[in-house]
């Protein structure tokens, strides 16, 4: 994710520090910027149509990155998802185990005092 960041925020300081040294002048500007935008916080009215009044074709730039972003946080919060099913599965299956092993040893014990019963 700090990678396609990183990558946009480079790219938008290039295209776009010229006119709007106020969002895009500095790499950390772009970076502020482009979460702003990725967020979706006033994106629209706030950043990307006055851009789009000087650059026509900046939607080309935006439109990719907000997809690409968003696509990227569906995946953290899918992959937080599985990892917490993941975890309580593996401890439903280690109680279930553990359980079993009990119930295992209760049995052996048992026998043994069986056979012991039968050697005496």
């Amino acid at each position: 994710m700090a990678i396609i960041f990183y990558i946009g925020a480079v790219i938008a300081t290039k295209l776009f520090a010229h006119e709007f040294p106020i969002w895009f002048g500095s790499i950390g500007k772009s970076l502020y910027s482009l979460f702003q935008i990725m967020t979706l916080e006033s994106w629209s009215m706030g950043i990307v149509r006055p851009v789009m009044e000087v650059y026509p074709f900046a939607w080309m730039f935006f439109v990719p990155f907000i997809l690409i972003t968003s696509f990227a946080v569906v995946n953290v919060l899918v992959g937080l998802i599985v990892n917490s099913m993941h975890d309580a599965h593996s401890e439903e299956a280690t109680e279930a185990t553990d359980a079993y092993r009990d119930d295992v040893i209760k049995q052996l014990n048992e026998i043994s005092k069986r056979l012991d019963k039968i050697e005496r």
